[in-house]
């Protein structure tokens, strides 16, 4: 299987949120998007060829999801050492959407939620809009990378009498992968104040080289028994309109709650497309296409990381240990975070997630997509260099 990372593909005309919310967003429709976490790279052939081969049967009704499916998820998560059974798996429409389901099914309104900012969006959203309250332990930037406050993550359990911690791993905005060291740690704090964790592994097949994603429930069985696993194929192999998801709970109570929690919102399955993608994704097809792509990424990442080093030394990429997402600080050019905004907006024209929609401490941050071909990355480059031309601070 050869394919070429390098073709641009247009996806104007396909009602992509990525180009057809620039207006909406950033107040023009001329910036060059890089910001939702989708891929401007194909969704792999073989995927392709699999929900192809369905529509060669002309009736798209109501359909069963079959036990290979489950199995495929099994044998999936398996790489990471992570060995479940497939009555343990519950489906959900994405990951986000899970986590909302999590805080509905394991806390009540008014009891505390904790998270790690900067994190992303949704894991604000799904305690606030469920009429809970947030506890935050920040992540603190030492050396370039996030570490984990430990001290400052017993004592925000304690003081707020949290119910639930909802994990990103890796984490998302900054590509961090946690060490089994580092889950351990924070596990055993949750099971000492009987803290029910969640963990958001979407990320999980995208770690480089030099790392590995050790999925939190796999510590120990204790650990597995107080852990909701979130996952999907849908950032590895660029699926997520059709709205995958899924979550594995080996304990039966805790399974039960998020299945009851499922039952009254009436999700059910994947829809017809969704399960098809999914056992497709999660074939031996998949390992050797996650492979190639990976290459891909790890070379968009030096290339951004040799322009910053050449023409914008003061902003600093927190490089990522997983996941096509760049965080990227640029205190060390701007003091002002509006000011940095209205630059790369109306000066530079290109798209970016807003640092501080990850929390107070993204101020000054800007998050980049680099799952693109190189010549999009080669076209930001120009616009960054034309619009240095304006920064009396360089």
């Amino acid at each position: 299987m050869t394919v070429n990372f390098n073709h641009s593909i247009s996806r104007l005309g396909t009602q992509a949120e990525k180009y057809e919310s620039r207006q909406a967003v950033f107040g023009r429709d001329d910036v060059l998007p890089m910001w939702v976490a989708d891929m401007d790279l194909p969704t792999p052939p073989f995927i392709i060829e699999a929900l192809k081969q369905r529509l060669n049967h002309p009736i798209l009704g109501y359909t069963q999801m079959p036990d290979s499916m489950f199995q495929a998820i099994v044998d999936w998560q398996s790489q990471h050492g992570y060995s479940i059974q497939a009555e343990q798996i519950l489906l959900t429409h994405n990951v986000a959407n899970g986590l909302f389901l999590a805080v509905q099914a394991f806390t009540r309104p008014g009891d505390a939620v904790l998270i790690q900012p900067p994190i992303y969006p949704p894991f604000y959203q799904a305690a606030q809009l469920n009429d809970r309250q947030l506890a935050l332990a920040p992540l603190v930037l030492v050396q370039n990378q996030y570490q984990i406050d430990f001290v400052e993550f017993e004592r925000q359990i304690k003081s707020q009498s949290v119910r639930l911690f909802l994990l990103c791993n890796p984490h998302n905005p900054a590509g961090r992968v946690w060490s089994g060291s580092e889950l351990r740690q924070m596990a055993e704090i949750c099971l000492k104040h009987d803290v029910i964790m969640v963990s958001d592994e979407i990320h999980s097949d995208l770690v480089y080289d030099g790392y590995h994603h050790t999925p939190l429930a796999s510590i120990s069985e204790e650990v597995a028994q107080r852990t909701v696993t979130l996952s999907s194929p849908g950032k590895t192999f660029n699926l997520a309109g059709l709205q995958i998801g899924y979550a594995i709970i080996a304990n039966p109570t805790l399974r039960e709650a998020f299945a009851q929690t499922l039952a009254r919102a009436k999700i059910d399955d994947l829809n017809l497309f969704g399960m098809i993608a999914l056992e497709a994704a999660y074939s031996s097809e998949g390992r050797v296409w996650r492979r190639d792509l990976m290459t891909h990424f790890q070379t968009n990442i030096e290339c951004l990381q040799l322009f910053l080093a050449e023409h914008f030394p003061q902003v600093k990429l927190i490089r990522p240990q997983a996941s096509y997402l760049v965080w990227l600080d640029f205190r060390g050019l701007f003091s002002d975070h509006q000011v940095l905004k209205n630059w790369l907006i109306n000066e530079a024209k290109l798209g970016l997630n807003d640092g501080e929609s990850y929390g107070e401490m993204g101020s000054g941050f800007m998050r980049m997509n680099i799952a693109a071909p190189k010549s999009t990355l080669e076209q930001a480059f120009r616009q960054l260099v034309q619009a240095k031309s304006g920064l009396k601070t360089l």
